[in-house]
């Protein structure tokens, strides 16, 4: 098993621009509202992620030779630990994890945490393609849930607007994923739609978030939770979209830590 040097480290992601996708791809069937909640976030970046314990830049490839990028964060621990991965908003990239602290928070709770920039942003670049994205996305999960370092059997996806969406289809394609949060998903974010997804995905645990200012977003969240079986709803009243939430309700990044760690019990607290 790997030993991780008990060091804290700063790692400073350099060239990780914020790419938007071009306006051609959005279907008509995208609010709005939504588009220019994400649009608002597309400006190029550079940004740091903190984390205490072990970070190491990675890299997977996708079925068109496309190479996913991403980093790979390790708390101080020896053995296995619970797995997350994160999936940022359209036209960001996964430095955002780190800008509003919760991957170094998820690493300090004792997870191993892959923040990957999805096809068409960050360092992965090309060009956007939502359903290229979800085959290299269960590429990325069957790599990661390998390694040592991750407990295959506690296992969950995090991700905010069409990452939240892509959470869910994720959490479809592998049933070995334990645990879902989708912050802001919509009923349909440039053609990944989520309406049929809840029933799919089973009783496995779900954590629907938003905001009431979000409309479209919180009408989704709502219409999700009414066919999934096992579904907790958080709506706030003026909390934003998406990763903006986390600036607005500093509760919320506890509030997913609380509820992982209830998900996801080490194998002594699993009920039989």
């Amino acid at each position: 098993m790997k030993q991780i040097a008990l060091i804290l480290l700063i790692l400073v992601l350099a060239g990780c621009g914020r790419t938007a996708e071009p306006a051609a791809t959005p279907p008509t069937t995208v609010p709005p509202a939504a588009t220019a909640a994400e649009a608002a976030t597309a400006e190029p970046t550079s940004t740091v992620i903190a984390a205490v314990g072990s970070a190491e830049q990675v890299s997977f490839a996708a079925a068109d030779g496309l190479i996913i990028r991403g980093t790979l964060l390790l708390p101080l621990t020896s053995g296995a630990d619970p797995g997350v991965i994160l999936l940022h908003m359209l036209g960001d990239d996964r430095t955002v994890w780190g800008e509003v602290g919760l991957a170094a928070d998820l690493v300090a709770a004792g997870y191993a945490v892959l923040v990957v920039d999805m096809r068409g942003h960050g360092e992965t670049g090309g060009a956007a393609d939502w359903t290229l994205a979800a085959d290299d996305l269960s590429r990325v999960w069957d790599a990661f849930v390998a390694l040592d370092s991750v407990d295959d059997a506690r296992t969950a996806v995090i991700g905010a607007s069409i990452g939240a969406n892509m959470a869910l289809r994720l959490g479809v394609d592998r049933p070995d994923i334990r645990a879902v949060v989708a912050l802001s998903p919509g009923l349909d974010y440039h053609g990944v739609s989520t309406a049929e997804l809840p029933a799919a995905y089973g009783d496995r645990p779900l954590l629907l978030v938003a905001s009431e200012d979000d409309a479209y977003s919180a009408d989704s969240v709502r219409a999700l939770a009414e066919s999934a079986a096992n579904a907790r709803v958080e709506i706030y009243a003026t909390a934003g979209h998406g990763t903006n939430m986390f600036a607005a309700a500093p509760e919320l990044t506890p509030l997913i830590i609380d509820w992982l760690d209830e998900q996801l019990p080490p194998p002594q607290q699993r009920t039989p």
